[in-house]
């Protein structure tokens, strides 16, 4: 260092001066030296330094491939009805090839994103948010609109995209407000009307106009009418009722809408039933404790009785039984009413309070041994009674006619009734023991004062169909553990058979060999190290020994004679077990678990056997 040379003098003296000569000739000497140092070590460097590098890529939001709008047009002249839903879509691309999120919201405030989660709107409602959606993959909004706040008649909307990315999730700045004028912001909610009151002006005679009318408004200003139907069987879909239409307003009115009904000039006097329900131009039901309120109208009726003639049991065909341990319904019996003391009584009251039916194996059965009236006739097997509780035997009927003039000339209705059988109902076809039987329906009249008409038969009986039917109560056969060569000893295990139909069964079986990885589709290989053939299972009616049973067939079903009884009971049911038994071949090598499959076909016992 600089200190240390000055510290450090040395002196050399010489005898004379330093020369030009001999200091140039110094500095030629110091700059070879130096030169040749260069070369031999390359001149020495200087020691390099580094600095890292970095930098954070942002991330970007969504981009718009086509803006939201409103997949069914909600605008004034098609409102969508509260309690039903709008819906929005739209298409955008994540630039990051992330997925991406629509949502709806009523301001034009850009919502919020949330890291690896929905974003949620920054002001205002949000109208909804759709699932996480695949870049360039349309998704959907959609809000179920109701009578309450936060909807309105009219509801702004703006759409956003927005991703969900786990770091600076980000919203695309720009809304939609949909692509045209039909399925732009805003949607527009169309309300109920109110429904408070409902009656009309009857008792009138026939012929007379009966004027319906209604305690009602609509909150919009819409139009509304009233329907007035003949049940309370209303479709929301079309806006008319199920049965008949009574009446239905005519005209533009906003409130308190009415209806006219002009009554047939033939018509039976009694009540008849008058539902209300009032709509508005767009086809939005009311709200009201009125809707589909019942206002009948004050008519007479007549007390039926029937003529044998009349009565048609399962129009005319045989019955057949299709539901194995239930009742089969829709079974269909029609008849004729005619009422002799016209169509009204002396106090313009109705007349029919109702009928008596039973429907029975005869003769096994008559009109005194199962009527229409006694509910201890009844029977599952071979009788059954209007006298007892619909929860026992639903006949349902109606009146297809209901015409009838006051002054008796035409005192007829015509009735179509349904009604459900059990399985274990009587059969009478050529393979029963009943195949001189059939089975018949009675019908009496009853009116106003419960006085009953004799009860009268059907003047031909219809047959009823063998249905045999019946249940594995244990549909699997395991039979443990056993080594080559040993035998189950007996017929150990055992699957039961239940007849679920009207007849005696017997049983077809066959099987399939046994192995390992066993499918209905994937059968077993012969193989004598590693498939246990069909016929080393037998069966029997009884645990007996191994050996003494019947060998499983794999190709023919073979018929086991169960003869299991008839059931007699709808809630214990006739049933038998079949015993099986299997012997492992002593050629099996193959250790683990073998499966098979056997098949149980039903076969009708004889008769003399059910």
């Amino acid at each position: 260092m600089l200190h240390n040379l000055l510290e450090n003098k040395q002196y050399v003296y010489t005898a004379g001066k330093i020369t030009i000569a001999s200091a140039v000739t110094g500095l030629l000497i110091f700059a070879f030296i130096f030169l040749f140092n260069a070369g031999t070590t390359e001149l020495m460097k200087v020691e390099a330094q580094t600095a890292t590098t970095s930098l954070t890529v942002l991330n970007t939001p969504p981009e718009w491939v086509q803006l939201a709008f409103e997949l069914v047009e909600s605008s004034v002249a098609t409102p969508t009805n509260s309690g039903t839903v709008v819906s929005w879509r739209g298409i955008a691309n994540d630039p990051n090839e992330g997925n991406y999120y629509l949502i709806v919201c009523s301001t034009n405030a850009t919502p919020t994103a949330v890291n690896s989660n929905a974003p949620f709107c920054a002001s205002g409602i949000q109208w909804g948010v759709s699932a996480l959606t695949p870049s360039n993959t349309a998704a959907t909004v959609s809000t179920t609109t109701t009578e309450l706040s936060p909807f309105a008649q009219s509801n702004i909307w703006y759409g956003w995209v927005c991703d969900g990315a786990t770091n600076n999730a980000r919203c695309n700045n720009t809304f939609s407000q949909g692509l045209n004028a039909t399925n732009s912001s805003p949607f527009i909610v169309n309300f109920r009307p109110t429904f408070t009151a409902f009656s009309n002006t009857s008792p009138a005679v026939p012929g007379a106009t009966v004027n319906f009318q209604s305690t009602s408004t609509d909150p919009d200003g819409n139009t509304i009418r009233l329907i007035v139907c003949s049940s309370s069987g209303y479709s929301t879909t079309s806006n008319t009722c199920t049965a008949n239409t009574l009446a239905t307003t005519t005209g533009s009115i906003t409130t308190n809408a009415s209806a006219l009904y002009q009554l047939p000039p033939v018509i039976r006097d009694q009540n008849y039933d008058a539902f209300g329900f009032v709509v508005d131009q767009f086809g939005h039901e009311a709200l009201g404790f009125s809707q589909g309120a019942n206002s009948p109208l004050t008519v007479s009726n007549v007390a039926p009785t029937v003529l044998a003639s009349s009565i048609t049991l399962a129009s005319g065909t045989p019955i057949s039984l299709t539901q194995g341990g239930q009742q089969t319904t829709g079974i269909r019996l029609d008849f004729e009413t005619t009422d002799a003391n016209s169509c009204s009584n002396a106090s313009n009251l109705p007349e029919v309070t109702g009928f008596a039916a039973s429907v029975y194996h005869a003769p096994f059965r008559s009109t005194s041994t199962c009527s229409g009236t006694n509910a201890g006739d009844y029977n599952a097997n071979f009788c059954y009674t209007s006298a007892v509780a619909t929860s026992t035997w639903n006949i349902n009927c109606t009146a297809s006619s209901t015409s009838c003039l006051l002054n008796g000339e035409d005192p007829t209705t015509l009735w179509s009734c349904t009604f459900p059988l059990w399985h274990i109902a009587n059969p009478t076809d050529s393979i029963s023991q009943f195949e001189t039987n059939d089975w018949r329906a009675a019908v009496a009249g009853i009116d106003d004062n419960n006085a009953t008409g004799t009860q009268t038969q059907s003047a031909s009986g219809v047959e009823l169909n063998s249905f045999p039917f019946f249940s594995l109560l244990n549909p699997a056969i395991p039979y443990g553990s056993l080594e080559p060569g040993q035998t189950s000893g007996t017929l150990n295990a055992s699957t039961t058979i239940r007849t679920l139909g009207n007849t005696g069964l017997n049983q077809l079986l066959q099987g399939e060999d046994m192995c390992n990885g066993f499918t209905v589709a994937s059968e077993c290989l012969t193989s004598a190290s590693s498939t246990i053939p069909a016929a080393q299972q037998q069966y029997g009616t009884s645990s007996v020994a191994y050996g003494s049973g019947v060998a499983l067939s794999s190709s023919t079903p073979t018929l086991l004679q169960l003869r299991i009884p008839k059931s007699t009971s709808t809630s214990t049911p006739e049933s038998r077990p079949i015993h099986w038994g299997i012997g492992v071949p002593s050629t099996i090598t193959f250790a683990g678990s073998y499966t098979g499959l056997n098949t149980f076909q039903l076969a009708v016992s004889s008769s003399t056997n059910w």
